[in-house]
């Protein structure tokens, strides 16, 4: 049988559904697995499973072999894949690989060909596509993005974002990020990037650093939390 991996509870760290459903996930995990292996194990994108195992202190191993792969793993690269994915797939730095697409003409990415073609659509429906949602956008424009790429994309053609709705203006800012965002089933960076829009300043609490032991704290979690499922029931 596996020998499944030593994690423990971070110290002061509150439990939420979501954070023992991901402890659970990862304390069944063989040690010493990549970041690619458990990402295809968990079915879950490179991202989220960095930020839960930094959280839970799961290692990856260092894969990184400083360029050293031989002309005929080279060659059986699919360059039609992300320089990212194939660095990951290699073990190598994504600078490496775009320093052999470019000595190989391998030409780019798909997904670089997918980014450009969005680059010219965005710009030439600027005004059609103002106020919509990034997941709105990305639908009608065919899909094969990112929101964050898309995002981005989309504030550099001038397209005006969209409103981020009453939830996000009546939202309880002086929480972190990491809690509002497990709080409105949303990511951090989305959050932190409403924080921005929104210029509603820093949060008052660290949820990593014993904010759990002020009673304030916990109180905004609470009528956070109870504001959240009053909003999910009126969806309904």
């Amino acid at each position: 049988m596996a020998r499944s991996v030593k994690i423990s509870w971070p110290r002061k760290l509150e439990h939420t559904r979501t954070r023992d459903e991901w402890f659970k996930r990862f304390s069944k995990l063989k040690p010493g697995l990549s970041l690619q292996r458990v990402s295809k194990k968990l079915k879950e994108n490179y991202a989220s499973v960095y930020r839960w195992a930094e959280l839970f202190d799961y290692q990856f191993p260092d894969l990184r072999r400083n360029g050293r792969v031989s002309s005929a793993e080279w060659d059986k690269v699919d360059w039609t894949e992300r320089d990212a994915d194939i660095a990951r797939e290699l073990g190598v730095s994504r600078e490496r690989v775009r320093q052999v697409r470019a000595d190989r003409q391998a030409g780019p990415s798909s997904h670089r060909l997918t980014v450009r073609k969005f680059v010219g659509w965005c710009k030439a429906r600027r005004k059609e596509l103002h106020g919509q949602t990034v997941a709105a956008v990305v639908a009608k424009f065919g899909g094969g993005l990112s929101q964050q790429v898309a995002r981005r994309i989309m504030r550099a053609a001038r397209v005006e974002p969209h409103d981020p709705g009453e939830r996000w203006r009546e939202a309880e800012w002086r929480l972190p990020n990491r809690d509002l965002a497990e709080i409105w089933d949303a990511s951090p960076k989305y959050v932190a990037n409403i924080r921005a829009r929104l210029q509603v300043g820093h949060a008052q609490w660290d949820s990593r650093n014993g904010a759990a032991s002020d009673a304030r704290y916990r109180k905004l979690i609470t009528t956070e939390k109870q504001k959240a499922r009053e909003a999910r029931r009126k969806e309904r």
